[in-house]
């Protein structure tokens, strides 16, 4: 398994990876298809394009036997929202289900925290579902800790 920076010709299999894995994000308190999960995140991820050269993007791609098998995307000179500290932000991290357990996601996160450190970067963040119990672990295993907690009353009932 290797980890490389993407290309522009590996965007379109990076959208549809994490089109595909989307749905072990959605929180449970969320009321929306699946269809309409994908849609989302494949018009949203659209914007990968822009960003590719951009010296402060890091996407990367995990490829084995010539075959993606994971990316990450990971930007630095985000600004936290509180303090106003540059750090970098892990935007989106798949695997594909099948390649889960191998070291595929340390190798993306460890790329990812050296992309960062080489834009001069002391913290890197990310986001995770609560739900998404194995990315949370993993997260743990990996020194990543708890900042904040966002909090979501449904006003519909």
């Amino acid at each position: 398994m290797t980890v490389r920076p993407a290309t522009l010709d590996d965007i379109d299999a990076m959208i549809e990876l994490a089109t595909d894995m989307v749905l072990h994000s959605v929180s449970p308190f969320r009321s929306i298809s699946a269809d309409e999960v994908r849609r989302y995140r494949r018009d949203d991820l659209q914007s990968l394009r822009d960003i590719h050269e951009l010296e402060h993007s890091g996407l990367f791609v995990a490829e084995e036997e010539g075959q993606m098998v994971g990316h990450i995307i990971v930007v630095a000179h985000q600004r936290d929202s509180s303090t106003g500290t540059a750090q970098a932000w892990i935007y989106d991290v798949s695997v594909r289900p099948g390649f889960w357990g191998r070291g595929i996601g340390q190798a993306l996160m460890a790329e990812a925290e050296a992309f960062a450190l080489r834009c001069g970067m002391q913290v890197i963040g990310l986001g995770v579902t609560m739900a998404n119990h194995r990315a949370v672990e993993f997260y743990d295993q990996l020194g990543y800790q708890q900042e904040r907690v966002q909090l979501l009353k449904n006003l519909s009932k």
